[in-house]
């Protein structure tokens, strides 16, 4: 079962005080299974998301560029800013906008090809079966790789 006290005092950050530093982590050595995957779980729920499939890649990409932008805005307006690093704002800009453009072309490739192979499908349905069975061995052979 959980030691609420020590899992309190590492919640609370009062774990990490000079005399608890020193024997933390020799406590923690010494919790059962349940209680270090419930100070995980609350570890994690504090953390951001480390799965790709939680992200919105494009609107970071937008808020990515946002921000570049604004640096060059920034970095332009100031006549201290040495040429190498106008540059290199500069240079951000148009990475962040070639991303993007990737970004908006794979997706668009992708939306597309589910389009199609929907439509695919539906035709399939229609077809008879001698037919869909030349079809899948020729799709399947090296021809059509």
């Amino acid at each position: 079962m959980l030691d609420r006290e020590k899992y309190d005092q590492v919640i609370s950050g009062d774990a990490f005080s000079s005399a608890a530093e020193s024997t933390i982590f020799q406590d923690i050595k010494d919790w059962d299974v349940e209680e270090l995957l419930e100070l995980r779980a609350s570890i994690d729920a504090l953390l951001p998301s480390t799965a790709l499939r939680d992200m919105d890649l494009e609107k970071e990409m937008v808020l990515q560029y946002h921000r570049v932008v604004a640096l060059q805005t920034r970095v332009l307006g100031d006549d201290r800013t040495p040429a190498n690093q106008l540059a290199q704002v500069s240079n951000a800009v148009a990475s962040t906008l070639q991303q993007l453009v990737t970004m908006q072309t794979k997706f668009h490739t992708s939306e597309r090809l589910k389009e199609i192979e929907g439509r695919l499908i539906k035709a399939l349905d229609k077809v008879p079966k001698q037919y869909l069975e030349e079809f899948f061995e020729w799709y399947a052979s090296e021809e059509v790789q």
